[in-house]
């Protein structure tokens, strides 16, 4: 039986972190430690580098000293408001004096929020000193050095997750259909470790290239044994059908008779083909607008 010969499309790709991101501070301040150098992963704490907070705690002690400071007040105000309103009830003093005094108390307990909303926000900030990233996540670039100054909006590190890896490629619409017809996992050759590994198709772009008109594909692999990182190649390789309609038969299916080839249909008529060249193993590429794939030819003949 004649079989549809396919032709190889070999693509190259290089693994990439799954996702990446750019630390970037929120606060300014000196940096008092770093606790990850380039290639290090982020710990169960994702902490990267330490500010120094001695300022903001002195800000956050000063506000606690003048909540201590309010409460005190609001304690004294709400005794001398009700002492007062049980002077005017029986008109042992002026109304005035009393609405002082309840001025007085609404006074310090409005201050004593405030005080209590900056407390927080304090606290929001003081954690902003500490410069973390994803946990697990790996170093690709370091800005910063211990004891240097850094402003709010300033790049500290790059980050990377590297327990799975994308490979992006650019397919032809041909390539794409061919790769989709390959399942959800398909093959892919690293060429620098002379292994192959299973990937997934991860995402494929709705658009395309403009200019080479082709689909962005990413493929993910989240199982191997070898290190993960960047930079690895990986090679693609997808079957395509020949575009000419040519069919693959074995060598001893064809005769040669006058420097041309010939097939043999089981009744004993001849059919004219052109060699195109070899196939695997002991194929050969042929084609003849009379021969389509699964036509039945004689194997010796």
């Amino acid at each position: 039986m004649a079989q549809s010969a396919a032709r190889r499309s070999a693509l190259t790709g290089f693994t990439r972190a799954r996702n990446s991101m750019t630390l970037v501070t929120e606060e300014s301040g000196r940096v008092q430690s770093v606790t990850a150098d380039v290639g290090d992963t982020l710990g169960a704490n994702g902490l990267f580098a330490q500010l120094d907070t001695t300022f903001i705690r002195l800000d956050l002690d000063t506000n606690r000293t003048d909540q201590q400071r309010l409460k005190s007040d609001l304690v004294y105000n709400k005794k001398e408001k009700e002492r007062y309103e049980a002077l005017v009830k029986n008109q042992n003093a002026a109304q005035s004096t009393l609405d002082s005094n309840v001025r007085a108390h609404q006074a310090a307990l409005q201050q004593l929020r405030a005080k209590q909303v900056e407390e927080r926000v304090l606290i929001e900030r003081m954690k902003r000193f500490s410069l973390t990233g994803p946990s697990g996540w790996k170093v690709i670039t370091r800005y910063v050095e211990p004891g240097e100054w850094i402003t709010k909006g300033e790049k500290v590190a790059e980050l990377g997750r590297y327990d799975v890896l994308l490979i992006p490629f650019a397919l032809t619409s041909e390539e794409y259909r061919a790769l989709k017809d390959m399942g959800e996992t398909v093959s892919l050759r690293l060429t620098d470790l002379n292994s192959t590994i299973q990937a997934q198709v991860e995402r494929v772009s709705p658009g395309f290239d403009p200019q080479s008109r082709k689909i962005n594909v990413d493929l993910e692999i989240s199982k191997g044994d070898f290190e993960f990182r960047g930079g690895i190649r990986c090679e693609l390789v997808i079957e395509l059908p020949d575009p000419g309609g040519a069919v693959e038969v074995p060598s001893s299916a064809l005769i040669k008779a006058y420097e041309e080839h010939f097939l043999m249909t089981p009744d004993g008529k001849r059919v004219r083909v052109v060699l195109l060249g070899s196939a695997d193993g002991d194929k050969r590429r042929v084609s003849s607008p009379d021969v389509q794939p699964g036509d039945i030819f004689l194997l010796h003949p």
